[in-house]
């Protein structure tokens, strides 16, 4: 058997002491811990965020140039009065007139691209039109502009033709023939003939890779940094560094070898399967950031320290107030309701002292209203026993079993009877005031079944019954009142058709009572349920209001209802197991 020890009893004030201690230190050592971190981070976002803006103008300019080297291809590719005269079949006569007036002036017109060193070769499935070549030496510039014309065979048998596959809108840039070995990149595309849409020829136009990337430049980027092109195989196209190519990053599966060493930056360049990648040495912006750590750790101790005084003043001060109201819950405990606390000031404490006040002078009227409430549940129950006798039902139901007997229906009458003796027997059966909700149907259909022996077929019933809804419990005799006024009131002809329903709807039971009788106005309807309404409803009012005494407020009646169409009266409570089924 365990013991309570006197020292296990802690002091507000401490307790509220080391909770501040632990509240402010946490938040201390996280947020320095953050700083540290986003000072980390953001010196490599912002080294980030510069080679982006660098690599993107640098990959722009070599998007621009490629761009102009597609334009040039496509004074042959969308040509299509060329694609026809090259798909031609020519006399030898006519053949330099074709060459020299058709088809080098479009050639020219596409290798003519300003600072770009074009050497455009087409090769044709045609063998009728010649074989050219033509060199252009600019003695200022060097070899500027060359392109030639050849027969298609000459490279059918080559590997990286047999591997091209184009398609109609093809375009691809590849180190073809050497390429490679003198910087040099082709872009390859088909020559399609418009009226079969069959390809007919390839257009080859080589370019420097030094024209087209000459911007990439590393030194924008920091003298230790790498900036190079990488195509879609990840081999490296072109690059700049100060280092020797033996001293580089070497490519290596995903990227390339030590990459923790590197802040990489990677730029999708458009206008060709490749990406501009972009190195930095991170040693070059960690330095900064140690700086960062250990001012944000001096920060962080000092914070402690200032927060941790100021904790204990704090303490100090709101123990006291704590234990004087204490104190006067104590004394409210035993019953002394005239103790009041000062309220100065406009704080917590202050609006904790006014609820206090406010409470003690309460108490008195809390306790009026429950014994009232009391009163007027008790008054609710004679009604129900009023309800449950029904002199006039009892009356009416009498005067019919006089007369079946006065005409002979034995039989009938004593069916009537019968019926009439289990309904009271139901209704009237140990007293209760709360029973199950199938209790309450098999009521209401025995005060239907009689109702029926007196109105025959008449009265025509339907039962729409959830037997999982049957368990629950419910306040006694609150259908009955409904189903009587629908038959004294509803009729609108020969018969009446009455619905009883019995349904779940989430955590609340849902009775209903439907007919299709006259139906009744909005104005009649706000009548019925008015609780100062003294000549009709009495009895919709009195099942309304016993609801409301028993599972509260929000729960009650409603009723629906239309002239001509019928009326449908709805009673929704809570969802409760009677208590000696359990919850």
């Amino acid at each position: 058997m365990a013991f309570k020890r006197k020292n296990d009893y802690i002091p507000i004030r401490y307790k509220l002491l080391i909770s501040y201690l632990v509240l402010v230190l946490t938040p201390v050592i996280v947020i320095g811990s953050y700083s540290y971190v986003s000072s980390v981070n953001s010196s490599e976002e912002h080294a980030r965020s510069n080679l982006e803006v660098a690599v993107r103008q640098t990959g722009s300019n070599a998007d621009y140039r490629l761009a102009d080297v597609y334009r040039g291809s496509e004074a042959i590719f969308a040509d299509q009065a060329l694609s026809r005269i090259l798909s031609g079949y020519y006399l030898d006569y006519e053949k330099y007139t074709i060459m020299t007036q058709y088809i080098l002036p479009k050639i020219e017109s596409a290798v003519n691209l300003p600072n770009i060193d074009t050497k455009l070769s087409i090769y044709l499935q045609n063998n009728n039109i010649s074989e050219y070549y033509y060199l252009d030496r600019d003695p200022k510039a060097g070899e500027r502009r060359q392109y030639s014309i050849y027969h298609l065979d000459r490279i059918e048998n080559a590997g990286w033709y047999r591997t091209l596959h184009l398609t109609y809108q093809s375009n691809v840039w590849r180190q073809v023939e050497g390429d490679a070995a003198i910087g040099r990149i082709s872009l390859l595309r088909p020559i399609i003939n418009y009226d079969t849409l069959s390809t007919i020829g390839l257009i080859r136009l080589s370019v420097k890779l030094e024209d087209i990337f000459y911007d990439v430049d590393y030194t924008k980027l920091g003298s230790d940094s790498l900036l190079f092109v990488m195509d879609g195989n990840k081999q490296v196209l072109y690059s700049s560094s100060k280092t020797e190519p033996s001293a580089r990053p070497v490519p290596s599966g995903n990227g390339f070898d030590h990459p923790e060493s590197y802040l990489q930056i990677v730029h999708p360049i458009e206008n060709m399967d490749a990406s501009l990648v972009a190195w930095i040495p991170k040693s070059s912006f960690q330095e900064s950031s140690r700086r960062v750590g250990i001012l944000t750790i001096l920060i962080c101790l000092a914070s402690i320290l200032v927060l941790a005084i100021i904790s204990w003043m704090m303490t100090r001060f709101f123990s006291k107030r704590i234990m004087k109201l204490i104190r006067l819950m104590k004394a409210f405990k035993d019953g002394e309701f005239n103790k009041r606390m000062p309220v100065p000031g406009k704080d917590e404490f202050s609006q904790i002292g006014e609820a206090f006040n406010d409470m003690a002078s309460n108490m008195e009227r809390l306790i009026d209203e429950v014994y009232v409430s009391k009163l007027e549940k008790k008054d609710v129950e004679l009604q129900v026993l009023h309800s449950q006798m029904n002199p006039h039902f009892l009356y009416n139901t009498f005067s019919s079993i006089s007369r079946m007997a006065k005409l002979g229906e034995i039989e009938t009458m004593q069916e009537m009877i019968r019926e009439l003796a289990k309904f009271y027997r139901l209704t009237l059966s140990k007293g209760e005031t709360i029973i199950s909700v199938e209790k309450e149907l098999q009521i209401i259909r025995s005060y239907l079944d009689i109702q029926r022996i007196k109105y025959a077929e008449r009265i025509q019933v339907r039962y729409e019954i959830d037997e999982a809804a049957l368990p629950y419990e419910t306040v006694k005799f609150i259908l009955q009142p409904f189903v009587e006024n629908a038959i004294e009131h509803a009729w609108y002809d020969d018969e009446i058709h009455l619905v009883i329903r019995a349904s779940l709807e989430g955590s609340d039971i849902v009775l209903q009572v439907e007919d299709n009788g006259l139906g009744m106005k909005e104005e009649m309807i706000g009548r019925v349920l008015d609780p100062t309404e003294k000549g009709i409803g009495y009895g919709i009012r009195n099942v309304d209001q016993r609801i409301k005494l028993q599972f509260g407020k929000t729960y009650g009646v409603s009723i629906q209802s239309s002239i001509g169409e019928g009326t449908v009266a709805t009673i929704r409570f809570p969802k409760r197991m009677p208590k000696s089924l359990g919850a």
